[in-house]
């Protein structure tokens, strides 16, 4: 009970955080698809994909072992040499790498995407951002909720008040006015961070001691990351890909727009993801053969997840409207887009036995097998189909992505998570998702919607008893204090 109250406090912040975030780019996303061409906006979201990318690479993993040993000792001395050993050699890399790309861009020797100064501002916003992936890693693990969510408004906010002047600024170029805005926000946002837990970041050769796992044990857990998140990014980015070779950067532009009306998920997917696998090591690190909260959670998040899921599909249209009239299409792409993030959310819970083992090269299939059937799909389906055959291949894919998860994890680390239920909620929303990717809003749209609501709540009702009992409980106790 008290992780459940512990959790729910935690959401509960980030949550609002995250609302807020949603917020502010609900109302300046129309704005900026008006000011910057699909084709513009096409060449921002392979900028941002080509850092992502890159970050997930050069971390080695190690990042992940961050996570993984942080709870082995209480010591403020043991963090400070674990993320010492954890962070200078992926910053080191990071800093090797842009030069030699620096040098490339500027000879001619290789033609990149963008010009000289663009790869530059990459370069740049690559390492800021690797910085930040182990600053807010270590906000997650501290469990500084507020923190967290003042991050994320933080990010957003600088964004948007940089990006409309450099607009204006450089009429000519609304790419170099996206990606400069997005360094500066990433510079803000790393600086902030760093400075709010400037005890751990206080680095010192003589603590190097303190963490009584070595480098090599660290990299030996890592190093499967470094295939396993490549390919696992190579995987989310494989769609935008396809459609960069198959078709044109309009398309790119349109579909990139549908990806961000799914950041409605942000809600409950970021918030769930921040908390979920710290709060599960802790757990585990406690009560090896308690398996229920890992049940109760795969439970709950599943009726989230597909409730919002099948709800923004049937409301998509109304969503569309606020992006503008030249990115009306984004309305076939959404259905199976939402499939990203429900299935990636859901196995969050289901994977666990993997991290608990260490069992980290089996990552590296699930990322090979979920990989291997993107592209195959892209390859079938986006020359025949554009935007709507990638958003297919992608959401088939991560279904995939979540049966490899939940098998291997079980192998090593078994719970039931009445996984026929799932298969069963699945099959029909993908025909509901089918139907939607092809069709206009009709009466078959709002039926479809009701069965797979019903057929939601039939599966998971003692779930959805228990949640709604708790929730009632808590407002209770909530009210009868004031």
């Amino acid at each position: 009970m008290d992780n459940n109250k512990s959790f729910l406090k935690h959401f509960t912040i980030i949550g609002g955080g995250t609302v807020i975030n949603m917020i502010l780019g609900l109302i300046s996303e129309p704005i900026i698809t008006r000011l910057v061409d699909p084709e513009d906006n096409g060449r921002y979201g392979i900028f941002t994909m080509y850092a992502s990318i890159a970050v997930m690479v050069l971390c080695i993993g190690l990042d992940q072992a961050l996570v993984r040993f942080y709870y082995d000792n209480d010591g403020d001395r043991h963090k400070r040499a674990l993320l010492s050993k954890c962070v200078t050699v992926p910053v080191l890399l990071c800093i090797g790498v842009g030069a030699v790309i620096m040098t490339l861009s500027l000879t001619g020797i290789v033609k990149f995407k963008f010009d000289p100064l663009i790869m530059g501002i990459l370069c740049v916003f690559t390492l800021f951002q690797l910085m930040y992936r182990f600053s807010l890693l270590l906000v997650r693990l501290e469990y500084k909720s507020k923190l967290y969510s003042l991050l994320n408004i933080l990010h957003k906010l600088v964004y948007l008040v940089a990006v409309f002047p450099l607009i204006f600024l450089f009429k000519n170029n609304n790419v170099l006015s996206l990606v400069t805005a997005a360094t500066l926000s990433m510079f803000v946002c790393l600086f902030t961070s760093i400075a709010a837990n400037k005890r751990l970041w206080k680095l010192r050769r003589s603590e190097a001691n303190e963490c009584s796992a070595t480098l090599k044990e660290l990299m030996v857990y890592g190093y499967p990351y470094i295939l396993s998140m490549g390919l696992a990014t190579l995987f989310s980015a494989i769609d935008k890909i396809s459609l960069d070779i198959f078709r044109t950067d309009s398309e790119v532009g349109v579909y990139t727009s549908a990806l961000t009306l799914i950041n409605v998920f942000a809600i409950i997917q970021t918030t769930f993801n921040t908390l979920w696998q710290p709060m599960s090591v802790e757990h585990y690190s406690k009560d090896k053969q308690d398996k229920t909260f890992y049940q109760r959670g795969n439970q709950l998040i599943t009726i989230v997840m597909f409730f919002i899921g099948i709800t923004l599909i049937l409301c998509k249209d109304i969503f569309i409207y606020i992006l503008g009239p030249k990115y009306r299409e984004a309305a076939y792409i959404l259905p199976f887009l939402c499939f990203n993030p429900i299935m990636y959310t859901i196995s969050e819970t289901t994977v666990s036995g993997l991290v608990f083992m260490k069992k980290s090269k089996m990552q590296v299939v699930v990322s090979a097998g979920a990989c291997i059937t993107n592209i195959i799909g892209n390859i079938i389906l986006v020359p025949w189909l554009g935007c709507k055959g990638a958003a297919i291949s992608t959401g088939l894919s991560y279904i995939v992505f979540f049966t490899l998860r939940t098998v291997l994890s079980n192998r090593y680390f078994y719970v039931d998570f009445k996984l026929g239920r799932f298969y069963t909620l699945t099959a029909a929303v993908t025909l509901y998702c089918l139907y939607n990717t092809f069709f206009k809003f009709g009466i078959i749209t709002v039926v479809g919607y009701i069965c797979c609501l019903a057929l939601l709540t039939v599966l998971y009702l003692d779930n959805v008893k228990w949640g709604l009992n708790y929730l009632k409980a808590a407002a209770a106790k909530v009210l009868h204090k004031k």
